[in-house]
């Protein structure tokens, strides 16, 4: 696992080296595509956010006009063009980039973009750099021949193992939002990663961060009525699984609180510190000490 993610380390470098040339303007552009789910986009704005460089960040539909006043706007600011493949489809789009893209005589390195309107040009001096993102390889045609030859451009496809190994070193930082610890960010990958072996499915970081950690949160906090495993199954299926892992009516989440109000008062008989109950609470149920302080509550009320 750790040579893995080694080998990994070394091919991001590639990538951040491409962001950091772009953005500190020794090359015009670049052209990053690959699988999805696998960090692109996280890695290139890590890699920016990192240098204290403002830049302009747009994900989704655009239309060409909507791309010149993008230009227009950040002329002199490292652009980010994410899921661009609509985008350079278009004609009139690819030759704004290709303006934006090419390298001019002049000391200023100034790229004349220009655009008539209204019987006249709208003149655009940009001195900003491009980075573009996306899951698919560029076609050849004479146009996009020649948008290649102005950019840096890379395939990044790391392997199953180097995404494995990469789950592990993300879920070992534990998740701020939702806040998760190390231990229970661990548990959600080693599921993700066996399930995604069992299913023959590809592992996707995307999954595991805007998804299964999410699902092992909402589930914790008790607002499911199924267990997390089965929610991060039917997203990995796309379809409502047979349920492996949820436990009839005591899963409901009043028989789920009367477990854990049971395992507070063995506690409160056990251990006379707060450190030891708060540690044992921890180590049964992988809850925060304020849930642990939320159910001491509810057993006061419920005695009174």
């Amino acid at each position: 696992m750790a040579d893995a993610l080694q080998e990994l380390q070394q091919r991001l470098a590639v990538v951040r080296d491409r962001v950091r040339g772009v953005a500190r303007k020794y090359y015009t552009g670049f052209y990053l595509f690959g699988r999805p789910g696998t960090s692109k986009t996280y890695t290139v704005r890590k890699t920016i956010d990192e240098l204290n460089i403002r830049y302009e960040y747009h994900v989704g539909h655009l239309t060409p006009m909507g791309l010149f006043e993008l230009l227009a706007e950040h002329h002199d600011r490292v652009i980010v063009l994410d899921d661009v493949s609509e985008i350079l489809a278009n004609r009139i789009a690819l030759q704004f980039l290709l303006a934006a893209l090419g390298s001019q005589p002049d000391a200023t390195g100034a790229r004349i973009i220009k655009y008539r309107r209204q019987n006249h040009n709208v003149v655009v001096h940009f001195t900003g750099g491009i980075i573009l993102i996306s899951n698919l390889e560029l076609h050849s045609t004479p146009l996009i021949e020649a948008l290649k030859s102005r950019l840096h451009y890379l395939r990044y496809d790391p392997s199953e193992e180097q995404i494995a190994a990469l789950m592990h070193d993300i879920s070992s930082h534990g998740r701020k939002k939702p806040k998760l610890s190390p231990k229970e960010c661990q548990e959600v990958a080693e599921f993700l990663i066996a399930e995604s072996q069992r299913l023959g499915c590809r592992l996707d970081i995307r999954l595991l961060v805007d998804k299964a950690f999410p699902d092992f949160a909402q589930y914790r906090n008790h607002n499911t009525e199924t267990h997390w495993k089965d929610l991060v199954l039917a997203t990995m299926e796309e379809q409502v699984p047979t349920l492996k892992y949820t436990r009839g009516s005591s899963a409901t989440r009043r028989m789920v609180k009367e477990d854990e109000y049971q395992i507070v008062r063995d506690i409160l008989a056990a251990y006379s510190t707060k450190t030891d109950r708060i540690a044992v609470w921890q180590e049964h149920t992988q809850k925060s000490e304020r849930a642990y302080y939320r159910r001491l509550k509810e057993i006061d009320r419920l005695t009174h």
